[in-house]
């Protein structure tokens, strides 16, 4: 039998009355210690955002994404501590406020990444389709969240609240999965274009560093997974901000690494430009690529010395030999009408 909702803007009938969320003092100092080190690592996350904001020297894409990542962890992690602590009282408005904050704190970590992941492909295309893909694909999870997540808090009823302890584990994972998937694929992507085919060496220490460093962006998200076994459903979500503001810092490593593995091979870095293009260019032997996003621009140049001169070697050969048969052809000529001229 249904009854009438007793919670502040709560406008549908539930099972049962609802029932305040139990917080022990374990409870407590468990989410205290989530949020001291949300704020530990937003400071760090701050200043790298400041020195990456300086850098860009003007209000891009990619400037908007960090400084929005770090303002919804921290307000993510400051809403749900007040909760806890009592401050905030349950309503539907705070639960559809905290997941509302949670879905771009997913939406926009991951646009960071693809964002990243973009400077290294080669055609408008490529990067639409994978911005817009996996965006299209991560808001139809937050929809299924909000459709799931919101109705148990609320507790309408024990089949929303049975059913949202799976999903909620298995949304995760899915995060996870595509988490791994986009970090693998750059990985590749950086050996095929920049290592294999452009040869450039000292882009083994931008790979290796990706692949010890992408373990620990990972580990964030079985930390979020594993906080889930928790008692408290409620303590786990402390653990948001923290995972994704570790993984923004990472993120922004990452951003400053592959500058300056970039200018110590060579590469120009333009990092407020728009534009993406191809060039080469004719007779220096020099044979340059822009690679661009929304962010930052990365021009490889590839000198290929070797080919190039033994290129040019053998075009100046077939060029010696046919001057000099014209010279001696030419020669000959002369010598021929001088004997001629003799003889007569």
């Amino acid at each position: 039998m249904s009854v009438q909702p007793t919670m502040w803007g709560m406008y549908w009938p539930t099972e049962k009355p609802f029932e305040l969320l139990d917080v022990t003092g374990g409870d407590m100092n468990l989410a205290s210690l989530a949020f001291g080190w949300t704020l530990g690592f937003g400071y760090f996350a701050v200043c790298h955002a400041y020195r990456e904001t300086r850098r860009a020297r003007r209000v891009n894409t990619y400037v908007i994404l960090i400084w929005g990542e770090i303002a919804v962890c921290l307000i993510f992690a400051i809403i749900c501590w007040l909760y806890l602590a009592q401050k905030i009282p349950p309503s539907f408005y705070f639960f559809f406020f905290i997941l509302a904050t949670w879905t771009l704190q997913v939406q926009i970590l991951l646009q960071i990444i693809v964002n990243r992941l973009c400077i290294l492909l080669g055609s408008d295309r490529q990067r639409m389709l994978l911005r817009w893909g996996v965006a299209a694909a991560i808001l139809a999870i937050n929809i299924s969240v909000f459709c799931v997540w919101l109705p148990a808090k609320l507790q309408i009823s024990k089949k929303y609240h049975d059913t949202n302890i799976w999903w909620d584990r298995v949304e995760k994972t899915i995060y996870l999965v595509v988490d791994a998937a986009l970090n693998y694929y750059f990985i590749r992507t950086v050996k095929e274009r920049l290592i294999v085919h452009g040869g450039l060496k000292k882009y083994t220490r931008l790979v290796r560093f990706n692949t010890q460093i992408v373990f620990l962006s990972l580990a964030m998200d079985v930390l979020i997974i594993a906080m889930m076994s928790l008692k408290n459903d409620f303590v786990y979500m402390q653990f948001h901000p923290v995972a994704y503001i570790v993984k923004l810092n990472i993120e922004m490593a990452m951003s400053n690494l592959i500058i300056k593995v970039a200018r110590d091979t060579g590469i120009h870095v333009q990092e407020d430009s728009t534009e993406h293009s191809h060039s080469k260019s004719g007779g220096t032997g020099v044979s340059g690529t822009r690679f661009q996003t929304t962010t930052m621009e990365v021009q490889v140049q590839v000198a290929r010395q070797q080919f190039t001169t033994h290129d040019d070697i053998e075009l100046g050969d077939v060029k010696a030999t046919h001057d000099w048969s014209a010279d001696s052809e030419s020669a000959k000529d002369v010598d021929n009408k001088n004997g001629a001229h003799a003889a007569v």
